[in-house]
């Protein structure tokens, strides 16, 4: 008997559906009580259903998002969408998700209908059976053999070692050539976000199995939270061509994207450096893109800088110029992949570099000494270069990459300048005077005149136009305005000022400035 639940916020719709059928006769049961998605979920937890018939638009929960729910907890549940013409956006959704189709509320039949419930049915009649040749399969001599390799390999691995007497219990295919595949899921972090932590986990499973399903011979382990490492037999770039067409079609049915590392070695004694070789091969992914297939002994694979080389391996110092400089965060962030991408590091030690960049600007910012926890694990979960790069201009351009002075001293005087200075950031290209920022700390202008340069090392003036300056930079960066209201924007009064202002703070004057983005933007 299968179980049918039937939603929709319109009593007459609900009840004139339930009323439609026969279910009985049909072989099916049918609850009609929830008018919204938020009732039917509750519902979904206390038991489970076969089939979900639900309205898209309602309160508290619509069907769309009731539908995601469901599939959660009932993996084998199949959906039919009720709507109305204005909804085909929704339904167009819905269809993507794995809706079996969609009945127009205005025009519904029962032939239809029945026509729609007796489809679902044979779906999961041949999941069923499906899942139980699985079984069969599971229960099989073979299946288990292959389980007990696989947990023999997984732990000479975490153990680091294979002993001789170890080696020479192993499978015999480890004799002849035989390749190492490093397998990561792409966009794991969002995967987890999105559906949990052991939907990932099922996820990879499901991969495991299907790989014992299509490779004759070969283990899959679960090596991290997002990877497997698969070893199979090789000769002549046959089981690897194999892999490869099996890789491509996991993907698509599951619409999900891997990125692969390939080693291929010989013997037992070989497993240990096959999985450190494809694994260091797979993390080109963060360099070359997702969904790559990648295989060791390129360059980029050979070696890594250890740790204490990082922060002493290059000079930053033109990045934290340019910062300094006001000059547009992508060109800074340029800087940064020029430098990464020609030396050889992991995605680790990238990713550790961008933390220190990072927290080296955030101390030229007021208030800010060192990089938040929550930014460096977004850092962390970033799987590409250009992620990072990405993530890094958005953060320079949030913060404004403006720098404060350093103040003298944090006492009463600091604390009044800090003040000054949170107000001129706030309005420096706006008609901005001595006398204007004084009053707001209710200090004379003479006074306050001394006590900025005292506490900043520079005159009220100076400062005010180094913004103006860096506002003009990035605002040249960005389109093709006119010089004019480029001047006009950072706060000039006089276009032929702000030139010879622009041109004595940067050398260039703002066309040549303009142009020499361009080109450096040039491939």
């Amino acid at each position: 008997m299968y179980r049918v639940l039937i939603v929709d916020d319109e009593p007459v719709i609900r009840h004139g559906i339930s009323a439609f059928i026969d279910w009985e006769q049909e072989g099916m049961s049918a609850e009609d009580h929830y008018a919204n998605g938020a009732e039917a979920l509750a519902a979904l937890e206390r038991e489970s259903f076969d089939i979900l018939i639900t309205d898209i638009k309602m309160p508290l929960m619509n069907g769309i998002d009731l539908m995601k729910q469901a599939q959660a907890l009932c993996p084998w549940i199949k959906v039919v969408l009720i709507s109305n013409y204005s909804d085909f956006e929704y339904v167009k959704e819905g269809l993507k998700l794995g809706a079996v189709d969609y009945l127009l509320k205005l025009t519904l039949k029962k032939d239809d209908l029945l026509a729609v419930l007796h489809r679902s049915i044979a779906m999961l009649e041949d999941e069923r059976k499906q899942d139980s040749e699985l079984i069969q399969y599971r229960q099989s001599a073979l299946y288990l053999e292959r389980k007990r390799e696989e947990q023999e390999i997984k732990r000479w691995i975490v153990q680091e070692q294979i002993t001789p007497s170890a080696a020479a219990g192993a499978p015999e295919w480890l004799e002849e050539p035989y390749a190492g595949v490093y397998l990561m899921l792409d966009g794991a972090e969002d995967w987890k976000e999105n559906n949990g932590y052991l939907y990932v986990q099922l996820l990879l499973e499901d991969l495991q199995e299907a790989f014992y399903e299509r490779m004759e011979k070969g283990s899959a382990l679960l090596v991290a939270e997002n990877s497997l490492f698969l070893i199979f037999p090789e000769r002549e770039g046959e089981a690897v061509r194999q892999f490869q067409v099996w890789k491509q079609g996991v993907e698509a049915e599951w619409s999900i994207s891997t990125s692969a590392g390939l080693a291929i070695g010989q013997e037992a004694g070989w497993l240990l450096q096959g999985y450190a070789e494809s694994r260091l091969a797979c993390q080109q992914r963060f360099f070359k893109g997702l969904g790559g297939w990648f295989e060791s002994g390129r360059p980029e694979s050979k070696r890594e800088l250890s740790p204490p080389d990082l922060v002493q391996a290059e000079d930053w110092e033109p990045f934290y110029e340019m910062i300094r400089g006001g000059e547009p965060a992508s060109h800074a962030i340029d800087f940064a992949l020029e430098r990464w991408k020609s030396r050889l590091l992991s995605p680790e030690q990238v990713q550790q570099e961008a933390c220190m960049l990072l927290a080296g600007t955030y101390r030229l910012q007021a208030g800010a000494e060192s990089l938040p926890p929550e930014e460096q694990e977004l850092i962390r979960k970033t799987e590409t270069l250009e992620q990072l790069a990405a993530f890094m201009v958005g953060e320079l351009e949030q913060n404004g990459m403006s720098m404060i002075p350093q103040l003298s001293d944090n006492g009463y005087g600091g604390q009044i300048i800090t003040r000054a200075l949170e107000h001129i950031a706030a309005h420096f290209t706006e008609n901005l005077t001595l006398q204007s920022v004084a009053d707001t700390v209710h200090l004379s202008k003479s006074y306050f005149s001394l006590l900025f340069k005292k506490q900043t090392g520079r005159n009220f003036i100076d400062y005010v136009i180094e913004l103006r300056i860096r506002e003009a930079k990035r605002l040249l960066a960005q389109d093709d305005s006119r010089i004019y209201d480029v001047a006009q924007g950072a706060g000039f009064k006089d276009v032929k000022y702000f030139s010879k202002v622009f041109k004595k703070g940067t050398g260039l004057t703002p066309v040549e400035y303009r142009e020499s983005l361009k080109c450096s933007a040039e491939p």
